[in-house]
């Protein structure tokens, strides 16, 4: 039941301080030990995280980045009524100067990658904001799976198929 209910918004929820996310997972914790009849075991992080995935469920850290991931793809191919802040903007291969950092960016001709207008970057207000944080989300993406969801905490779920 808390699953449903911070997976309805999750777009407020996963902007939850780190010791608030710490305590939905300790209860989670507590969840897959009892769903496992293990109720007295302790679990390594890796050993938890197996027992997540073998259930079909993400660490709540992943669970809302995926979420976030969802919803900005939507956003960004129009399947949903949103339209992106004005001080985002898709890269225009083009435009960019030959660096280290750019290069991949020219020779694939990603035009997927976003970049904040500058004004946008100097105000910490936005550090929070879905949208902040999703287009740093989303940059990190591999380019295939800006592109084909084939995002890389959550390819093997198979969760990706209802976007």
């Amino acid at each position: 039941m808390v699953r449903s209910l911070v997976e309805h918004c999750n777009q407020v929820w996963s902007n939850l301080n780190v010791g608030s996310v710490k305590s939905l997972e300790k209860l989670q914790k507590r969840a897959v030990k009892w769903i496992r009849n293990e109720p007295l075991a302790s679990y390594t992080n890796d050993q938890y995280v197996e027992h997540l995935l073998s259930l079909n469920l993400l660490p709540f850290k992943h669970l809302f980045q995926f979420y976030d991931l969802r919803l900005f793809y939507k956003i960004m191919f129009d399947m949903v009524d949103i339209s992106f802040p004005e001080s985002i903007s898709p890269v225009n291969p083009d435009s960019l100067r030959p660096t280290r950092q750019n290069l991949d960016i020219i020779e694939r001709r990603d035009v997927t990658t976003l970049v904040f207008s500058s004004g946008a970057r100097s105000h910490n207000v936005l550090s929070g904001s879905f949208f902040y944080r999703t287009t740093i989300l989303w940059n990190k993406l591999p380019y295939e799976g800006s592109l084909s969801c084939s995002f890389r905490c959550v390819g093997s779920l198979g969760v990706c198929d209802d976007i």
